[in-house]
């Protein structure tokens, strides 16, 4: 059985179209690779957004408490000298 020159023609056709359909096939399992690993990453970085709004969020909050702190011991000191002022002599030395 030899092969006629249509047979060879038409198997060589049917080779190159495999070829392609493979080659495409490739391209969809790598692209779908990508969507994933880009969803991926989207979703660390969304996560890292949230953390970083949290550390802001703390860190506003760490100056809030100083000042607070600030404002009371401002408070705690004027607090004192109006006691010592308003308290007799004599008493002040008995609870010293």
């Amino acid at each position: 059985m030899t092969l006629e020159p249509g047979h060879l023609i038409t198997l060589g056709f049917a080779g190159v179209a495999v070829i392609i359909w493979l080659v495409r096939l490739e391209g969809r399992v790598n692209g779908k690779a990508t969507t994933d690993q880009v969803a991926a990453v989207s979703a660390q970085i969304g996560t890292t957004a949230a953390v970083v709004a949290t550390l802001q969020a703390k860190d506003a909050s760490h100056d809030n408490t100083r000042d607070e702190v600030i404002r009371l011991q401002e408070q705690i000191k004027h607090l004192t000298n109006l006691i010592e002022r308003l308290l007799p002599a004599s008493r002040r030395k008995v609870s010293e």
